[in-house]
């Protein structure tokens, strides 16, 4: 469930925490100033400090999270380049071969449109694709094959299968970057903090309800847009600024004509 909202479109991501933190924020107004706990609360407000300590904890793990979002964009960027950087070499290289030449590029342009195809909106999704997988297997067995050609030579041939485990190595870094979902935890706990940090902004505000309430609203907004700026860049395969297959496209261009 924790993962569940992040596939919506960002306009009801921002929608959906505004709704989150608006009816917490009600919640704690109403329990600080309302339910049976009202007075023993008030007894007990909570000074500045206490504000300051858990809001920047919530400020800094709110920070750490928008690195590593921003370190898995990098990662799945330059697993994208890595990869059409291997595939073009790979195509260049075939030409070293005789009777295999036509099969390799074949395989090639297979491969690149399962991957534009039907691999990039399962990114989106957070999978890959077994039709993708299948044409990577075929583009192997193609390079692997290339051995039998008549007068053909051991460094290309090497060259090849080296840019071949690229290919292999540089897709299964662009799909492990959706696939781990360790943000999770990391996201359940910002979530808590938002929630407690609520709370002390509103101990700090008992003397007057409209106070209180003018305090919750406040930070709650500003919290809902630091969250949501971080959410709609989860998966750097959506989103307004994603990481596109063009790359890919642009490698094999040469050899559709």
């Amino acid at each position: 469930m924790i993962r569940l909202w992040f596939e919506f479109h960002p306009l009801l991501i921002l929608l959906f925490l505004l709704i989150l933190f608006l009816t917490s924020g009600a919640l704690i107004h109403w329990l600080q100033f309302h339910s049976s706990l009202s007075t023993r609360l008030k007894g007990s407000a909570l000074g500045l400090p206490t504000f300051v300590a858990v809001s920047t904890l919530f400020a800094l793990f709110a920070s750490f999270l928008l690195a590593d979002t921003m370190a898995r964009k990098d990662r799945a960027s330059q697993a994208v380049q890595t990869e059409s950087a291997a595939i073009f070499g790979l195509g260049v290289a075939s030409e070293a071969t005789m009777d295999s030449e036509g099969r390799i590029r074949a395989a090639i342009l297979d491969y690149a449109d399962s991957v534009v195809e039907d691999e990039w909106p399962r990114l989106r999704q957070e999978s890959g694709s077994s039709r993708t997988e299948k044409a990577l297997l075929e583009l192997l067995r193609a390079v692997r094959d290339a051995a039998n050609d008549e007068g053909y030579s051991a460094t290309a041939h090497g060259q090849m299968l080296s840019l071949g485990q690229d290919i292999v190595d540089a897709r299964t870094d662009r799909i492990a970057v959706v696939a781990n979902h360790y943000q999770k935890f990391s996201w359940s706990a910002l979530f808590l903090l938002g929630f407690l940090t609520q709370f002390v902004m509103g101990m700090g505000f008992l003397d007057r309800a409209s106070s209180n309430r003018h305090a919750i609203v406040v930070f709650s907004l500003a919290a809902v847009v630091a969250l949501w700026l971080i959410a709609i860049q989860d998966n750097p395969f959506r989103g307004a600024v994603q990481v596109s297959p063009e790359a890919i496209e642009q490698a094999v261009s040469t050899w559709r004509d």
